[in-house]
């Protein structure tokens, strides 16, 4: 479903309450540039199925690259990986970074790290199993705890009809119409200067705390 980006952005700043939060330190698994994968990558396009976007969003390559974290010792939430996109940019500037993988002795030992996090052997056993299909090590940033802005969905909010937003990153139509994301009571949106983004109710429980 589509709808107008720009109105339902500034209907939810208008009537949501805008709350400080602060995001704790988290540790992200930076997969590589769609670039770096040759000829896999100029046959398939970047498409990642994300909490937001379950039936897949096109992430321009050129800007793009695809992030995966471990949140409180889970490696999915809800049933699904917490994956979504970061630019270039971003990974370029990270200034707390390792290898994390099975293609070298430092990369296996940060893995070990994770995995010792991971609470079910399940998921576990998935991440390593995803580790041990590649053949390179993929990056392992630490993200400093920084101070946001967010608005809680609350039961007044939704029956005043903010059911729906249009995460920040997400390219409008020639009409400013964008692919909507589903709201849920007791979801949180983060307000940036971009816009605001859906975050879910136990994943926002899990990375932030509200001041």
């Amino acid at each position: 479903m589509k709808i107008n980006k720009n109105r339902t952005t500034a209907m939810i700043m208008d009537m949501g309450e805008l709350k400080g939060c602060i995001k704790l330190e988290m540790q992200n698994i930076v997969f590589p540039k769609w670039s770096d994968l040759g000829l896999a990558g100029m046959m398939i396009r970047q498409c990642v199925s994300t909490k937001e976007q379950p039936t897949g969003n096109i992430y321009d390559e050129a800007i793009f690259q695809v992030v995966l974290r471990v949140i409180g010792g889970k490696v999915l939430m809800n049933g699904r990986p917490d994956c979504y996109c970061w630019k270039h940019s971003k990974v370029e500037n990270a200034k707390n970074t390792q290898i994390i993988g099975t293609n070298s002795a430092t990369g296996l030992i940060n893995l070990c790290g994770v995995l010792d996090s991971v609470v079910d052997a399940t998921e576990k056993s998935m991440l390593a199993d995803m580790f041990a299909n590649l053949k390179k090590d993929l990056l392992l940033v630490t993200t400093p705890a920084e101070n946001r802005i967010c608005i809680e969905v609350t039961a007044d909010l939704y029956n005043a009809g903010i059911t729906h937003c249009v995460d920040e990153w997400m390219d409008t139509d020639e009409s400013g119409n964008a692919e909507a994301t589903e709201l849920q009571i007791g979801d949180f949106m983060i307000v940036t200067n971009s816009g605001v983004y859906r975050v879910g109710r136990d994943e926002f429980l899990e990375t932030h705390v509200i001041n």
